[in-house]
């Protein structure tokens, strides 16, 4: 028996010897295997069709409970004047994103000293028609929204856009692996290694802050013309980062 147990684990060693060196044999052929590296891009430019932005209702009191209630109106004033501008069944959206109350002080003689309550209701709104998107910005202003911020656009089919210039930059990679092997008298067999990557520049406006103090203010913001908003133009650019067998 203790023959046996003996020849066993000799088996089990020797399978395992071979293994491990036909492992690293594996690896050295890889190793001496010829390679050659390229990098390709690939980008365009598309005109955005959605847009996002915050509008924000800011209140002062020295009153905690007024500066809250008085934000709470002017905040569900210019929320439901923003939902009337949108169009729901074609995903246009509004959502509340903070709501906060926080105490101000000043300080003098060494001495902190309490001004006032801040309150501030912030709250998104998605649009797929960026053409009404000065119109939204004038209804929010004229109903209570004082603060404007974080204005993006962007594209709704944008994993499309980068799906294609992914295709496009590798085409490219390929092409320039084939003719620097054919310039070396070789020819790829196969892709050793590759890194794609596929990215949208942030298309973002600058931040807007208005403080409407009367209600004149008001009415002459919302008889006038809509807020004047340019989208531009998206930029996606696919790289590709790849290596090559060569025989």
């Amino acid at each position: 028996m203790k023959k046996s147990i003996n020849t066993m684990v000799l088996t089990s060693v020797i399978a395992l010897t071979l293994g491990i060196a036909g492992f690293e044999a594996a690896q050295a052929a890889d190793v001496e295997r010829g390679y050659v590296s390229v990098y390709a891009q690939a980008s365009e430019e598309a005109v955005p069709n959605m847009a996002k932005i915050t509008l924000s209702v800011e209140t002062s009191d020295k009153d905690i409970t007024k500066v809250s209630e008085a934000n709470k109106q002017a905040a569900n004033n210019s929320i439901q004047a923003v939902k009337k501008l949108l169009d729901t069944a074609n995903g246009e959206t509004v959502k509340t994103l903070a709501f906060n109350v926080n105490p101000e002080y000043r300080y003098k003689d060494g001495q902190r000293i309490f001004v006032q309550y801040t309150a501030r209701n912030s709250y998104e709104v998605k649009i797929k028609d960026i053409t009404k998107l000065g119109k939204i910005i004038s209804a929010a202003l004229s109903n209570g929204a004082n603060v404007v911020s974080n204005l993006s656009y962007a594209l709704d089919a944008d994993e499309e856009a980068c799906n294609k210039l992914i295709k496009t930059a590798s085409g490219y990679a390929k092409a320039k692996a084939e003719n620097a092997a054919s310039a070396l008298g070789t020819s790829i067999t196969g892709i050793k290694y590759a890194n794609v990557q596929c990215s949208a520049n942030e298309n973002i406006q600058p931040r807007y802050n208005m403080s409407l103090k009367s209600a004149g203010n008001a009415m002459a913001m919302e008889d006038s013309a809509a807020v004047p908003t340019e989208g531009g133009t998206i930029k996606f650019r696919a790289t590709v980062d790849a290596s090559f067998f060569v025989k």
